[in-house]
């Protein structure tokens, strides 16, 4: 009988602490901060990839939506001024009480306290108030931050892509410019020239060598700034996506209203006002109920306070203190409108920049690709005039020149203008919206949707 007893305590017990056991949650790993941020190694690194990552990987994103959940705390903090307030009392102690029935030496006490705020003539309620505004500063806050890191992992991808187009042009201008050199050892066999030619021509192909390698230091180091960006080693890059271009927003039309910078100052402006409201508060009185029921022990008799009475606490001499919080709190709200009309003209001066740079990359790369076709053409003509000893090693070398100067300041030009733009969508807030990133879910996420 014992023993069946016993089996089923096992069974029970089992029952229980197993489902338990599974249903707990793993202990979280302990964060350490002497770590190196991870990174790993991809064939391939779209442009909304690479941003996507660089949200999950950089801090300025953890901690907007950190603040968001401080912001969090502070509105419960406020609201639960309207809750009643319960507390227990305790006091061990001699205390001597004195009243027209005679006097009592108590020796201890111990109750409850109830407190319940009726009005306080907006002290409460413009601390939730501020709270709520403060919330939504957060939010535009994290979405402000969320379109830097955006802008900041565009320009780091468009410099990988800078690097390498201005790298290959370099590789074709060393591939034509030992054909060049080719010709000249011909001639120079053929005795039509000097073997001083082909020398020149080396030359000029070491030169180039130089400069590839140059470009090739300056691709390195873009790509290590978007592998610290995003947290991967991409093989490669897809061009660009056309979208960019699609910018329907002008100069004249700015909508700083939906600018996240802008309504993150605005929110906190309305923070500030709420302040104020709460500091002038300060003169008023503030009624509330408390009950309470507290137990006595003496040397004769113990004995039971019962009490619930409507309190109201008035101010009538602080020493200039609420007075001085309103200056304050003043202060705190000029100072936030002023933040508010910084924020627009950091718009427009960022929006006015990005455009005009914008417009003048688009006509030095119009100007470049004529230039690219001019010298192209003058090339062919000039390598035909080469054979012909009609021209000399100079003109065709100078000419290559002049090839790789107009590709490589139409490349320059094409990257500027694609910085410009990416400067230009960040600057009216719409930069993750031409590439379909949403910031905040339907379901009021806090984090960008990944999908």
């Amino acid at each position: 009988m014992n023993k069946a007893r016993l089996t089923f305590l096992l069974c029970a017990l089992n029952g229980v602490v197993l489902p338990a056991a599974i249903a707990a949650p793993l202990p979280k790993a302990e964060f350490n901060w002497r770590a190196a941020p991870s990174e790993e190694q991809i064939a391939t690194l779209t442009l909304r990839d690479a941003i996507l990552r660089a949200f999950a990987r950089n801090p300025k994103i953890s901690e907007a939506a950190a603040q968001i959940h401080v912001g969090e705390g502070d509105l419960d903090a406020a609201k639960s001024a309207w809750y009643p307030q319960i507390s227990l009392q305790g006091a061990a102690g001699r205390s001597h009480q004195t009243d027209s029935a005679g006097s009592l030496n108590n020796n201890g006490s111990g109750g409850i306290m109830l407190s319940q705020l009726l009005y306080d003539f907006g002290r409460t309620g413009g601390a939730i108030d501020e709270q709520h505004a403060l919330s939504d500063a957060y939010l535009f806050g994290l979405f402000d931050a969320m379109t830097t890191v955006a802008e900041d992992t565009l320009q780091a991808y468009l410099d990988v892509k800078r690097y390498q187009a201005l790298a290959e042009t370099a590789l074709t201008n060393i591939a034509s410019l030992e054909r060049v050199r080719d010709i000249a050892r011909l001639r120079a066999d053929a005795g039509l020239n000097s073997q001083s030619d082909v020398l020149q021509a080396e030359t000029r192909i070491a030169a180039m060598h130089a400069t590839l390698e140059q470009y090739r230091a300056q691709l390195r180091s873009a790509k290590a700034q978007l592998t610290v960006l995003t947290g991967v080693v991409p093989a490669g890059l897809p061009e660009l996506p056309q979208a960019l271009l699609n910018q329907q927003i002008t100069l004249d039309k700015i909508a700083y209203a939906n600018s996240a910078a802008v309504r993150s100052a605005q929110a906190k402006q309305e923070a500030a006002r709420e302040r104020v409201r709460q500091a002038q508060s300060g003169h008023w009185p503030t009624i509330k109920v408390q009950a309470g029921r507290t137990r006595y022990e003496n040397d004769r008799q113990s004995y039971w306070d019962d009490e619930v009475q409507l309190q109201v606490e008035a101010p009538l001499y602080q020493g200039g203190m609420v007075n001085a919080r309103t200056q304050s709190a003043e202060g705190d709200r000029e100072a936030a409108q002023a933040a508010v009309q910084q924020a627009k003209l950091t718009i427009n001066q960022n929006a006015s920049t990005a455009y005009a740079d914008m417009i003048g990359a688009q006509q030095r790369q119009a100007a470049g690709e004529v230039q690219l076709a001019s010298a192209d053409h003058t090339r062919n003509v000039y390598a035909d005039e080469y054979r012909l000893s009609k021209r000399s090693l100079n003109d065709l070398l100078s000419v290559e020149q002049d090839v790789f100067q107009a590709d490589s300041s139409r490349i320059t030009a094409l990257y500027d203008g694609w910085d410009a733009t990416v400067r230009y969508a960040a600057a009216v807030d719409n930069l993750l919206d031409i590439l379909g990133i949403d910031r905040q879910r339907s379901s009021g996420d806090l984090l960008p949707s990944l999908q």
